[in-house]
């Protein structure tokens, strides 16, 4: 079972703050690194590197889900895959397979060696990669966070990495041919199929024989049928194939799974030639994807082995497998750092930067000698952070600003830690709906806030409703809001309750006036990404994320308040956000660009400080 789709009820895992191995890699090189990543939000630049490693495991991939027996080495089909409304393979609507339709060629066309296929499948390569760097280099261009230009990339470099990849899983298909097939050779030549089959142009119920089945010794064509991997099917959207362990904190996406020989074995692909600190991750994150086998599997079935391959170097690093004992401490250690992680919200104070050591790895994944860096804090000296992190020894200078003149009038700035997005307010309970209990034990209700001549429309917000409401709130009553997220809606102040709002009975004395809620923010900041651009197809809004000294804010625009500056900010420009409505995006501030908001550039990247 390569995939476990999580419960869609499931309501007590946010299934945007699952734990993977890449934040537990991220949360061991350093705690602060991963605040910063996945708290605050701060997204690092995207090199050039990025479209390589999505070029060649995307051709890679449709090399395998091609076969011999229906496709030449230069035709223009491809095993195409149809897709469901998720954007996932769809298994079980037999009638849009290409598979079921094509012809098998002659049998005398078919490759009968080893040199004769890898020819078929480098040809293969060829007719997929091109279209494949095309799509990885628009996609890459599309991220206006990028750094570094395209031809920083070799091209035949990537080419190469393809063909690499062929020849280790030619590898598998001879071992295949070495085992007889294996141990279920014979299910497959009578049609049976896998649950989660192997991407190959055929739906999941699809029980008639293939043409390479025989009843002799198993041929090269037969093998490349029989061995092909389970993998990510390059026509899915992203995210739609990723495995979930049962308490569905965690997942993870597995690249190459071998089943034939009877056993599973996991394999990693990596366009790098394996050499620096990041080996040390990956040799990590292979065997946390061990441990989520054997947790999809029901602690029942354990890999056989796990492979990196290098691509660049076209050698295979075995990686030690965890054992039972060591895969149930890593169950308890993971579960730990999920509920200290991402089932709360942690302080920056909780997430030290305290470095681990930066290891030194040398071609093909071998550890170099010494082993790692004698200086504690070396991984601070290439750390995307060190600029603004008290860890580091390198100084940047942030916006700190209070106050600016401009367009005649001056403005009171607001530093961003001193932000307010949530208030608190006592009031009068007018024209009440609800309160209803909902399945997740939250409480639906809306009603108006009076106070004096003073209201404000109270409701859930869009990421959910309210746990503490008070069991005395009723028509006329008078109540305390506590933690609402304010904002003005077609002139009106509206309070957005969520999971860490509440409603409770107001005390005698307890004031909170409504009047003197803030919804309007002015800020001076860095800006530390761009994350989104309008492209007037699926994106229509403009967000960044910007910094000054005291901490990291978000920033968003939608469609027509777009301001006309946003075509010329680019990453490193000081800017000023003036009149900006305060809100709240996953857990941090927003200064959302909206009616009478304004966007003014104060310096350009060029002037200053390198991030």
């Amino acid at each position: 079972m390569p995939v476990r789709r999580p419960d869609p009820d499931n309501s007590k895992v946010n299934p945007y703050r699952r734990l993977s191995a890449t934040q537990v890699n991220a949360w061991r090189n350093c705690p602060r690194l991963w605040y910063y990543g996945w708290m605050e939000r701060l997204k690092t630049p995207l090199p050039p590197q990025i479209l390589r490693g999505n070029a060649v495991e995307n051709c890679v991939c449709r090399v395998l889900r091609d076969s011999p027996a229906f496709i030449s080495a230069d035709s223009g089909v491809s095993m195409l895959s149809p897709l469901a409304n998720d954007g996932s393979p769809a298994f079980d609507e037999p009638d849009y397979w290409v598979g079921p339709a094509l012809e098998a060629r002659l049998k005398s066309e078919w490759p009968t060696d080893r040199a004769s296929l890898e020819a078929w499948a480098t040809s293969r390569a060829e007719t997929h990669f091109q279209r494949c760097w095309d799509e990885a280099v628009a996609d890459w261009k599309a991220s206006p966070n990028r750094t570094g230009s395209e031809d920083d990339i070799d091209v035949a470099e990537g080419r190469e990495m393809v063909n690499a990849a062929i020849r280790l899983h030619l590898d598998q298909v001879g071992a295949c041919i070495d085992a007889g097939g294996g141990p279920g050779i014979e299910a497959w030549r009578r049609g049976s199929r896998e649950h989660w089959p192997a991407p190959d142009g055929f739906p999941r119920s699809w029980d008639e024989p293939h043409p390479t089945a025989s009843s002799g010794p198993v041929s090269w064509a037969e093998a490349w049928e029989v061995a092909r991997p389970w993998f990510v099917d390059p026509d899915a959207k992203s995210f739609t194939q990723t495995s979930t362990i049962p308490g569905e904190w965690f997942q993870g996406e597995y690249d190459l799974v071998y089943r034939w020989s009877g056993s599973t074995s996991i394999v990693d692909l990596k366009a790098s030639i394996g050499r620096g600190d990041r080996s040390g991750s990956y040799l990590d994150q292979l065997r946390m994807y061990g441990w989520l086998w054997w947790e999809t599997h029901e602690r029942a079935e354990e890999v056989e082995a796990l492979e990196i391959w290098y691509l660049g170097t076209g050698t295979v690093k075995d990686v030690p497998r965890p054992n039972a004992e060591e895969m149930s401490g890593m169950s308890e250690q993971f579960e730990q750092l999920y509920q200290m992680i991402h089932a709360r919200d942690p302080d920056m104070t909780e997430c030290p930067p305290t470095p681990s050591p930066l290891r030194f790895f040398d071609d093909g994944g071998v550890p170099g000698d010494p082993p790692a860096h004698p200086d504690e804090r070396a991984r601070c000296e290439r750390c995307d952070y060190r600029g603004f992190c008290e860890g580091s020894d390198h100084d940047l200078v942030l916006p700190m600003e209070r106050r600016i003149e401009r367009f005649g009038h001056a403005w009171p700035v607001t530093p961003i830690s001193e932000i307010q997005t949530r208030v608190s307010v006592v009031g009068e309970v007018v024209g009440l709906q609800g309160p209803n209990l909902q399945d997740d034990g939250t409480v639906s209700l809306e009603f108006t806030l009076q106070d004096g001549y003073d209201r404000a429309r109270v409701r859930p917000s869009r990421y959910g409703a309210p746990l503490e409401v008070t069991r005395a709130i009723a028509e006329g009553s008078r109540v305390r809001i506590g933690d609402g997220l304010a904002s003005v809606w077609r002139g009106q102040l509206q309070i957005d309750l969520d999971g860490k709002s509440s409603i409770t009975v107001a005390e005698d004395g307890d004031e909170a006036p409504i009047v003197e809620v803030e919804t309007r923010v002015s800020v001076v900041a860095r800006v530390w990404s761009i994350d989104a651009y309008p492209n007037g197809v699926d994106v229509h809004r403009w967000a960044i994320t910007i910094m000054d000294q005291t901490g990291s804010a978000a920033s968003v625009a939608f469609r027509q308040f777009v301001p006309l500056s946003a075509a010329a900010i680019t990453r490193g420009d000081e800017i000023a956000i003036l009149n900006g409505e305060v809100g709240e995006w996953a857990g941090r501030p927003q200064v959302r660009i909206g009616p009478g908001a304004r966007v003014v550039i104060l310096r350009h990247s060029d002037d200053t400080p390198d991030f």
